[in-house]
């Protein structure tokens, strides 16, 4: 039989937590730095909110920190309108920002109505996924943005899709299935520690492909599993009903009628999914104008205006 030593005795919940801090430290100075920690040391992540009061509301107070989030859609959807409107709040809170311009679609003028400054903002145009990609976790790494967005997922082209591993030019008949998806799951858990130590806000766009196989079509996100599942933050963007669409009385010179003139549409938002608190399922409807984005153009005039009186 054995004996049962000092040891072998219950620690008392006291004794248990001097021990665990004890251990805890050891950790912390191998590794040097912070690894582990008590859950009460941690904090909810700072937001970038969004101009709309709606979007904020239903996504727990804007885009995450030092987290991935995704916004996805169809085309003219408000996808890269809304990255533009987040990229200009970012840009008040005097935070750093970049564009990863894949679609090679920035259009500076566009940008300037939401209110982007281009002297913070960044705009990274690399030819393949794996360069971007690299160059984004370098980023991370050294600190240098507060903000980062990917516009778009399927605007990637990895090297694979043009050249073979010998560097031959490959044909457009060549089989490149599933190289995105694939190159996304070594970036995300790769780059996810960088990220979130640095409290950079990752958000990468997204578009739309039609399911297909079912009685009903619905939108799906493309991109692989590891983009839906290292998502803190999912939003759905897609347009609503042409009869929600912002409109103005207009007087037709040939019957002397008034007319109603769209000047927008209706963008509806939902929250796909979340880990930060967002209300999963809730959508908002936002009124988006032609020429202005999220707000009408006499708005802007007066905004103007002021800023010139001041």
């Amino acid at each position: 039989m054995v004996k049962k030593t000092v040891e072998d005795k219950p620690l008392s919940p006291e004794d248990k937590r001097k021990r665990l801090k004890q251990k805890m430290a050891m950790i912390n100075k191998k590794a040097g730095k912070e690894v582990i920690s008590m859950a009460t040391d941690s904090q909810s992540r700072e937001r970038i909110p969004f101009t709309s009061n709606d979007l904020n509301k239903i996504t727990g107070g804007g885009i995450p920190r030092g987290a991935y989030s995704v916004l996805w859609g169809d085309k003219q959807a408000g996808k890269t309108s809304t990255c533009y409107d987040v990229i200009a709040n970012a840009q008040k809170m005097g935070l750093m920002c970049m564009l990863y311009d894949y679609e090679r679609s920035y259009d500076p003028l566009w940008a300037k109505n939401f209110g982007v400054d281009p002297e913070m903002l960044t705009i990274a145009k690399f030819d393949d996924a794996e360069a971007g990609l690299d160059n984004l976790i370098e980023c991370c790494r050294e600190n240098l943005f507060d903000l980062i967005v990917v516009d778009s997922v399927q605007g990637l082209c990895p090297r694979g899709e043009y050249e073979s591993k010998k560097g031959k030019e490959k044909s457009l008949e060549d089989d490149t299935m599933a190289l995105i998806p694939r190159r996304l799951s070594k970036f995300f858990s790769k780059a996810a520690p960088y990220v979130d130590q640095s409290n950079c806000a990752v958000v990468m766009i997204g578009q739309t492909r039609k399911g297909l196989g079912s009685f009903v079509v619905l939108d799906q996100l493309t991109g692989g599993n590891a983009l839906q599942h290292w998502s803190s933050l999912t939003l759905h963007c897609r347009r609503g009903k042409k009869a929600n669409a912002p409109s103005i009385k207009v007087k037709n010179e040939k019957t002397e009628k008034n007319e109603t003139v769209a000047i927008g549409y209706e963008m509806v938002a939902k929250v796909d999914k979340s880990k930060v608190g967002a209300d999963e399922g809730k959508e908002t409807r936002l009124s988006f104008y032609y020429g202005s984005g999220f707000v009408k153009k006499d708005e802007v005039m007066i905004e103007e205006e002021q800023k010139e009186k001041e």
